[in-house]
């Protein structure tokens, strides 16, 4: 008899726990398998230019403290002549794996990495950059200095250098524009230093991976170019001499990084005046479910650093949400219950004999088995008539009426219970569960 009660009480202990959670939502079966990669066709791969056996691998400071060779060397005028070649990829060249001109893709690559991504990355690049942040800067130096259109030559940087007025300057600005369009016509005919179109795009769009992620993991050099950044690395444009993007204010840590290597998920636009224009754009992931004036996108590097998910595109974002107790998803693309239980925010206390419950919005602290809340105490407080359930007393006959006084009050509760998703019927079955349990 003893046995049966104990056996019995155990049982309605963890069927009301498991019941409960599944009322709320707390326990859902999960399904591990990821089908993020399930939409994406296999990419094409120029094998000639591509090691496919390159894997990723944690930067190092390896080649780091190599003064002596680093003497005269300006590592932020290299990073500003990186960015500029970056740029032109990032906002005027498309994926030439799969499509013949711009005017075909359905994605540009200020909105997203390529899609698929790369199958290969570029193997010098990758060879250099895995290495650490210097040894990848060197290199990228290396390459960009023999392409035909350079920073330096660009009409903006030499109208800026040489601070020419756009009224009074006029014939040096046209010719040095002349030669800035021949530049750059000879860039897109013969894709030099390059084999060709196709490995300019693997290997900018591999530096590209590689620059994003240093500027993620807050790399010192990245902070800050000291030059304005708004342009789009393709000669004096309608724009002007600056386009003022405000997502490529030099003076805040970080941005130019981000705008000259990085997708912007939050604000996937090619250009903006300012940033309400993002907020109120449809392709803003936080734009459906919320209002005008709750729409705010923050990306934040710190959220961002796993090589991976970067060049897959599962950039992880942060919006607003309404309702109390949630946060947003980038995953699901949609407000979650903040799991309190799991991320240890909860104020619930072994010490006080209770457990964490996680709840829709908020979340609960239950009492252990054989333990009862009391008002007085404020606390979790042992019970004797779970003890004695537990492990039986000499007077069988006044347990059984006792246990099944405390059983009639659980369903008592559960009937009685006003949770949104605990309907009469699973109310009725689980009721009879208990009753058949301990008859």
């Amino acid at each position: 008899m003893r046995k049966h009660y104990a056996t019995c009480f155990l049982g309605v202990y963890v069927c009301f726990s498991v019941a409960t959670a599944r009322f709320w939502g707390i326990v859902e079966e999960s399904d591990d398998r990821d089908n993020d990669e399930d939409d994406l066709e296999e990419g094409q791969a120029t094998e000639q230019v591509i090691n496919p056996d390159v894997n990723t691998g944690e930067p190092t400071t390896q080649g780091d403290n190599d003064e002596a060779s680093d003497a005269g060397w300006d590592a932020n005028r290299v990073i500003r002549d990186v960015a500029y070649f970056l740029r032109s990829h990032k906002f005027k060249d498309f994926d030439h794996r799969y499509y013949g001109s711009v005017s075909e893709v359905p994605r540009r690559l200020y909105q997203e990495f390529p899609k698929p991504p790369l199958r290969s990355l570029h193997w010098e690049v990758h060879k250099h950059c895995a290495v650490s942040f210097k040894s990848c800067l060197k290199f990228l130096e290396e390459i960009v200095k023999l392409t035909p259109l350079r920073r330096q030559d660009d009409t903006v940087t030499v109208m800026r250098e040489q601070s020419w007025d756009p009224e009074k300057d006029k014939n040096q600005i046209t010719s040095t524009q002349e030669d800035c369009e021949l530049a750059k016509k000879k860039d897109n005919l013969t894709a030099d230093p390059f084999q060709g179109p196709i490995e300019r795009f693997q290997w900018r769009t591999t530096a590209s991976y590689y620059m994003c992620w240093y500027t993620m993991l807050d790399t010192p050099e990245l902070a800050r170019f000291g030059e304005p950044c708004d342009n789009m690395a393709y000669c004096l444009d309608s724009y002007g001499i600056g386009n003022k993007d405000p997502r490529a204010d030099d003076t805040k840590p970080f941005a130019c990084a981000v705008y000259s290597f990085c997708p912007d998920p939050c604000c996937p636009l090619e250009h903006i005046w300012k940033m309400e224009e993002c907020y109120q754009s449809q392709e803003n992931p936080c734009y459906d479910g919320n209002g005008s004036d709750n729409r705010k996108c923050v990306f934040q590097r710190e959220d961002n650093r796993d090589f991976e998910s970067l060049i897959k595109n599962q950039l992880n974002v942060t919006c607003a949400c309404q309702e109390v107790g949630y946060e947003w998803s980038s995953r699901f693309g949609i407000c979650v219950d903040t799991d309190e239980c799991s991320t240890e925010t909860d104020k619930c206390s072994k010490e006080n004999m209770n457990t964490c419950i996680n709840l829709p919005g908020y979340y609960d602290c239950m009492c252990n088995l054989g333990y009862v809340y009391s008002p007085e105490a404020k606390s979790c407080v042992f019970s004797q008539a779970f003890d004695k359930a537990l492990h039986g007393v000499d007077d069988e006959d006044a347990n059984e009426t006792e246990v099944k006084s405390v059983l009639a009050k659980i369903v008592k509760v559960l009937t009685r219970s006003k949770a949104p998703s605990l309907d009469s019927t699973v109310v009725a079955l689980f009721s009879s569960y208990i009753l058949v349990l301990c008859h």
